[in-house]
């Protein structure tokens, strides 16, 4: 499972601008192209199917790095 200092990380190579957990994905840049390749990157199982319902939900850092954190474990 990513730490939250890996996801912040992981998140800045998408993000056009500073961000704090509170930050609007739009805000920081995060379109659904960024949102697709973090989720690759996050799961590390090619075959992964990754179920994007749940993107609904996400609006801010927060929310995402919360969702990338379940992605995450859901391969466990």
């Amino acid at each position: 499972m990513p730490v939250t200092s890996d996801l912040d990380r992981t998140i800045e190579k998408y993000a056009t601008g500073r961000f704090t957990d509170a930050t609007p994905l739009l805000e920081a840049g995060i379109e659904s192209l960024a949102l697709l390749r973090l989720a690759v990157e996050v799961v590390s199982d090619e075959d992964a199917e990754i179920d994007l319902a749940d993107l609904v939900d996400v609006r801010t850092i927060g929310d995402l790095k919360a969702w990338l954190t379940r992605l995450a474990a859901t391969e466990c």
